[in-house]
């Protein structure tokens, strides 16, 4: 799916900075009208959007995943996992609908492992739920990513794929 121009790619994880500024191109105005999803502001934070894994794998429900790392320095993130229409995957069973800054387990590095699978798993885990596609999604909140020109020297979770139930 087109975004819009201005594309930022970090390790496999896409963002379109200037998709909630003045500075949007007309594709991405046209398909936040579309939507109804409002970008953020270059201000507020930055959201970066994988669909695939490290191997160029398209990331499916299926499988289970190993995501590992950091993330770039921002105030708080958030990491939450979607279907193909970007809608939030939600757990009946009770897992976690998504993670963030504030309750992931670090080792002494700062760097983390999430688990991303339908059955529970020890530590960090996030549950994937049903069949097809999905889409892990970043929210960097109060970050300089955007707005910095060393963008060499960000690097985003990378995601493994540990195997598949199919």
């Amino acid at each position: 799916e087109f975004n819009g121009f201005g594309e930022l790619e970090i390790n496999g994880w896409v963002a379109h900075p200037n998709a909630g500024t003045s500075d949007a191109d007309p594709y991405a105005r046209a398909r936040a009208a579309r939507t109804g999803r409002i970008a953020l502001g270059s201000a507020e934070g930055l959201v970066f959007v994988a669909r695939t894994d490290d191997a160029n794998r398209e990331i499916l429900a299926t499988c289970t995943y190993a995501i590992v790392g950091k993330t770039p320095a921002a105030r708080a993130w958030t990491l939450r996992a979607s279907d193909d229409q970007y809608l939030t995957i939600g757990s009946p069973t009770g897992g976690a609908f998504g993670l963030h800054s504030g309750n992931v387990l670090r080792d002494q590095s700062g760097a983390f492992k999430i688990t991303f699978s339908a059955t529970p798993s020890s530590g960090n885990w996030l549950q994937s739920a049903g069949v097809g596609n999905r889409y892990l999604i970043i929210t960097l909140y109060d970050t300089s990513v955007a707005s910095t020109t060393g963008i060499s020297d960000y690097t985003m979770p990378s995601i493994d794929r540990v195997r598949c139930n199919d």
